[in-house]
Order: structure tokens, then C-alpha cells, then sequence
């Protein structure tokens, strides 16, 4: 039986942050299962910056941007009708016809793209890494301008076409199966792992000081890595501040990410709570440096609305930093992280305050790195068990005519 040929879709920007780092993790097992199955992978990514990085781990990738008439068949496809133009002239999208002339049997998306709509031939593998404009449809990054109609549409086809579905969560399996009448014995949970920039980077005293005296940061700060949208909540962490400096409490914050929209509004609310000398916006930063970051922090602090898990907890937890977080994601927190209410900044000013207590910092790093271990083990599991499906995928393949 020859063998499977696996196309890797990255498309995510590396300023997505997590969004980025957690397909790469997924890529770099995929390498190493290909090569221990006698299996290939080819790499597809449309960012050239993305391909730059690959090289520093030994991935060759290939270019694949969307053309002019991938969008053209993308609309139609929206249009709903037009796959029974696409049914009797048997048409094939520019990007899966360029799939089938390099020979891919299977097209694994990393993310939950909406190229697979583009897909008529081809089987493929999809991720969904969470259900949150449903969870939480205030918000107009995941409502507005037909945002919640497209994701209904890419999650819907997503869900019961996909030969297998990547998750992170057992709950998340749930959703999709309420929601979407997705077949349960397709998904396979696979739980974030931390950045391997931030698991593989190393304490070096005089390394971690050339970091945070190039943003000029003294250690001990709250930490809070996301880009700037409206549900990562930030509004909530300044008025938290704002109510621990009534307490005659000051504490440091240190922001990093790409804006999305969110900055100005942030920038106003500090002005407007007198906070501008506790906080440091750094902006977005090179992935080396986040172990540096998460080290010189006395806490991460995330008060994001999308769950249900999130990968930064895992980040602190692998370099020894305490975590606060909200208690609606307490699934993924277990007891390693100080819980608060993400809805009430007096709650949030109550966690930081907890940290600062006897035994607390320790208590935390201790059940930060079992949790680690206990995910680490979920992980490996449901990789054997992702690794099973592509087995029967490539048996079933090979019985067809192509």
C-alpha cells in the first residue's frame, strides 16, 4: 500500500498568538508520526513568514495563497445553490485541483478554515478549537456583519463532513454534537500543549534580564498575553486595578499582542483610571521571548471570555508562574490557578490579593506542573488515537479509484 499523503494546512498568522502556536505543536507531531508510518506530509501555508519559521525546525512549505477564483467559488458556496452547479459539472475549486495535481489524498486543516468549503473530492480532517459565538455572541468579533451566519455555515459542514475532527476539550465534543449533530465517534479530543517556543526555552539569569530590560520591565508584574479584542477582557483587568489601588494595593501589568480593534478603547479606560505608570504595553513580541515574559511574571492573568480552554495557563504552568483565571473555565484550571468571576472586577482584585498570600505561589506551581503532566498524558492519548483514524482513513483510500 503506498503511502498516505497528508496536506498540512497553516492559516494562522503568527500574530494570532495561540492560534498560531498550537497548529505548529499539532505540525511538528504530525512529522514525527509520518516519518515513524512511512506516511508524508506536505505543508501548505499562505504567510511566506510562516514558512520562514518551519525552516528553523526542518519543515520545507509550500506557498498556497487564496486566488481570485477560490473567492469567487467561495462566495457561491455561500450562496448555497451553486453546489448543484458544482454537482453536475463535476467543478473543482483552483486550490483543490493544485491539492490534487501535488497528489494529496487527505487535506488536514489545522484550524477551522474555510477552504474546506472549496473541497469536492478530496476527504479532510478539520480543527475546531471552540463553539464561542455561540458561547458568547455579545460580542461583535464573532456576531456582527455576518460573522455568527459564517461561522454557523463553516461549523455545520465542518462538523459532519469531516472525515475526523480535531478538539481540545471533551466538552467541546458535546456542543458539536448538540449543535451540529456531529458523529461522536469522528472527534478526537487532543488538549492544548504549551508553545514549544515556551516548553523548550531554558532559565538563563542574564538571557531573561536582556528581555525585560529591553521593555523595560522589572520582575513581579501580572502578565496578560492576548491580542486585543474585545473578549479578552481587558476592561475588566484595569477596573480590577483600579479597585486594588483604592485598597492602597499597586500592582504592575505587562500587555502583549496585536491589536484587533481593541487598543483604543484600552488606552482611554487607563487614562481614565490614572493607571498609565502600572502598566506597560509591549505590543506584539517575538515567540522567543515569551519564556522570558512568563518568568519574570508574578502571575499570568487572563480574563477572556472564549474557553473552554485557553493555551497560556498551560505556558505558565510549564516555566513555574502561578495563574489566574476565570472559574467558568475551572474544567481546564482544576486546582492550579486562583479562580475568579470574569464579570465582576472586585472578584478579579480579590484573586491578585490571594496570590500575595503565605504558600499560595508555591501551591500553584506545584499543581500547575501536575496538571501539565495530566494533560500531557491526554495528549498522547488522543494523538494514538488521531493516528488510528488516519490508519483506517488510508486502508479506506486506498479501495477507491484515484
Amino acid at each position: 500500500m503506498r503511502p498516505l499523503r497528508l496536506a498540512v494546512m497553516l492559516e494562522q498568522a503568527l500574530e494570532v498568538g495561540g492560534g498560531f502556536q498550537q497548529p505548529l505543536n499539532d505540525l511538528l507531531w504530525l512529522r514525527d508520526w509520518a516519518t515513524q508510518s512511512g506516511n508524508e506530509i506536505v505543508v501548505y501555508s499562505p504567510y511566506p513568514k510562516t514558512l520562514e519559521i518551519l525552516k528553523e525546525f526542518g519543515i520545507e512549505g509550500r506557498l498556497r495563497k487564496f486566488g481570485v477564483l477560490d473567492h469567487v467559488f467561495l462566495f457561491l458556496k455561500y450562496c448555497g445553490p451553486f453546489d448543484l452547479v458544482q454537482i453536475a459539472l463535476k467543478l473543482r475549486s483552483p486550490f483543490e485541483r493544485a491539492l490534487i495535481r501535488d497528489g494529496i489524498d487527505v487535506v488536514h486543516f489545522t484550524s477551522t478554515s474555510k477552504r474546506h468549503l472549496l473541497l469536492y473530492e478530496l476527504p479532510f480532517i478539520i480543527t475546531i478549537f471552540d463553539g464561542c459565538h455561540r458561547d458568547a455572541l455579545e460580542f461583535p468579533e464573532v456576531r456582527t456583519f455576518g460573522e455568527f451566519e459564517r461561522r454557523e455555515i463553516l461549523f455545520r459542514l465542518a462538523s459532519t463532513k469531516a472525515a475526523a475532527v480535531i478538539v481540545n476539550a471533551p466538552e467541546l465534543i458535546d456542543d458539536l454534537c448538540r449543535r451540529y449533530a456531529m458523529e461522536r465517534d469522528r472527534a478526537v479530543c487532543i488538549p492544548f500543549s504549551p508553545s514549544t517556543y515556551v516548553s523548550q526555552s531554558t532559565p538563563e539569569a542574564a538571557a531573561d534580564a536582556a528581555v525585560l530590560a529591553k521593555y523595560r520591565l522589572e520582575p513581579s508584574y501580572l502578565f496578560y498575553p492576548a491580542q486585543f479584542w474585545p473578549h479578552k477582557n481587558h476592561m475588566t483587568l484595569l477596573a480590577a486595578l483600579a479597585n486594588l489601588r483604592e485598597r492602597g494595593i499597586t500592582e504592575r501589568l505587562v500587555l502583549c499582542g496585536s491589536d484587533r480593534g481593541g487598543r483604543n478603547k484600552i488606552n482611554a479606560a487607563i487614562r481614565t483610571y490614572g493607571l498609565s505608570d502600572q502598566i506597560s504595553i509591549i505590543g506584539f513580541v517575538d515567540s522567543a521571548e515569551l519564556g522570558a515574559l512568563y518568568r519574570g511574571a508574578s502571575a499570568l492573568v487572563m480574563p477572556s471570555y472564549f474557553g473552554p480552554t485557553n493555551l497560556p495557563p498551560l505556558e505558565a504552568w510549564a516555566v513555574g508562574t502561578p495563574v489566574i483565571y476565570p472559574e467558568a473555565f475551572k474544567t481546564q484550571a482544576g486546582d492550579a490557578a486562583i479562580l475568579f468571576d470574569y464579570d465582576d472586577p472586585r472578584s478579579l482584585a480579590d484573586a491578585i490579593v490571594d496570590l500575595r498570600t503565605d504558600g499560595t505561589r508555591e501551591r500553584l506551581r506545584t499543581a500547575g506542573q501536575l496538571r501539565l503532566a495530566q494533560f500531557a498524558q491526554e495528549t498522547e492519548a488522543g494523538r494514538l488515537q488521531f493516528a488510528r483514524h488516519l490508519v483506517r482513513l488510508k486502508h479506506r483510500l486506498a479501495l477507491t479509484t484515484r
